[in-house]
């Protein structure tokens, strides 16, 4: 597979564009000419092929959770990708922008609860807090986030707040604590055949 093919696959998109016609239909009935003014710059098309991008990876409950916040939003989203934050936002999952305040904040107070995602992707741009700050490992932390967080959804997954790992217990050597192992019968015999035979010997 060739350079370009692999950078055709990062642009893939297969969000349904009847979803997207629906979405961008039910943004223009609630909101009419606040949704024209944001929009009108682009032609039909054109705003459906961005819905589509902007969208993509939402599952259905994603977009339900969308089209409910619109419901109680006075105002019409600047954007597409402000319409996305709102199908993300209050589900089971932390968005990654969440995420990241909270994986600052465990930084800082390893008590903070932290979920088992955060915490993966925050131990694999530490390297990146540590040599180049939060700017750089705050871009990195939101790309592998949200990668993650779709693959977790595809598999039905559900987010878990990470748990510290127990201490493995350190061995006491003292002799009350030693188990015994018996020893086999096949060992005890032959021990047994060499002590006669020395102490005939004897």
């Amino acid at each position: 597979m060739s350079n370009i093919q692999l950078f055709e696959q990062a642009f893939a998109i297969d969000f349904p564009v009847e979803v997207a016609d629906m979405v961008l239909q039910r943004m223009s009935d609630l909101y009419g000419s606040a949704f024209t003014k944001n929009f009108e710059v682009y032609a039909d098309e054109e705003l459906r092929q961005l819905a589509c991008t902007v969208l993509n990876g939402l599952t259905p409950a994603d977009i339900a959770r969308g089209l409910t916040r619109m419901n109680s939003e006075e105002w019409c989203p600047k954007n597409l990708p402000t319409f996305r934050s709102w199908c993300e936002q209050g589900g089971d999952w932390w968005t990654a922008d969440m995420a990241w305040a909270k994986a600052m904040q465990f930084e800082s107070d390893p008590q903070t609860k932290i979920t088992t995602l955060t915490k993966r992707v925050l131990d694999e741009v530490r390297h990146v807090l540590t040599a180049e700050g939060q700017k750089s490992a705050h871009f990195a932390f939101k790309d592998i986030y949200v990668d993650y967080l779709r693959r977790a959804k595809a598999k039905g997954m559900t987010q878990e707040m990470w748990v510290k790992p127990k201490a493995p217990k350190q061995l006491d050597n003292h002799e009350r604590n030693r188990i015994g192992v018996p020893c086999p019968p096949e060992l005890v015999a032959k021990i047994g055949k060499t002590f006669n035979r020395v102490g005939g010997g004897a």
